[in-house]
């Protein structure tokens, strides 16, 4: 299992981002990640691609779930009903990682129950 932002563990830093113009400030040793409706005709997520910048999509519909996983973001991040969308990335074998927010490290146990490929600490994502 993925734990992304717990004290014990290192992790990779994130950097929120809404324009192309931000992805150019930003370091290459930090994944950088926006919101699906930021992404105004995956102009963010194509020049991802094309400049092999690694990224990862806060997603909330099952909708787009499917389309970023086909676009090959690192990590696709969620905040609800993780198993519906485990189920979904089994099935078609994504090579995506899904990462389901958490507040405390209490919920880890559970996801890891349901199988969920990782969790992220909402406070790596501010």
């Amino acid at each position: 299992m993925i734990i992304i932002g717990h004290h014990g563990i290192n992790y990779p830093k994130f950097r929120k981002i809404t324009s192309l113009d931000e992805i150019n400030s930003v370091e290459n040793t930090l994944i950088i990640w926006f919101e699906s409706a930021d992404d105004k005709g995956y102009m963010l997520s194509h020049h991802c691609i094309e400049n092999d910048v690694r990224y990862a999509v806060w997603i909330d519909n099952i909708k787009d779930f499917v389309i970023y996983a086909a676009l090959k973001p690192v990590y696709l991040i969620l905040e609800k009903s993780p198993e519906i969308y485990q189920k979904i990335a089994e099935t078609y074998l994504y090579d995506t990682k899904i990462l389901y927010v958490i507040e405390d490290e209490e919920e880890i146990e559970e996801l890891a129950k349901l199988g969920i490929d990782g969790a992220i600490f909402r406070q790596v994502l501010r």
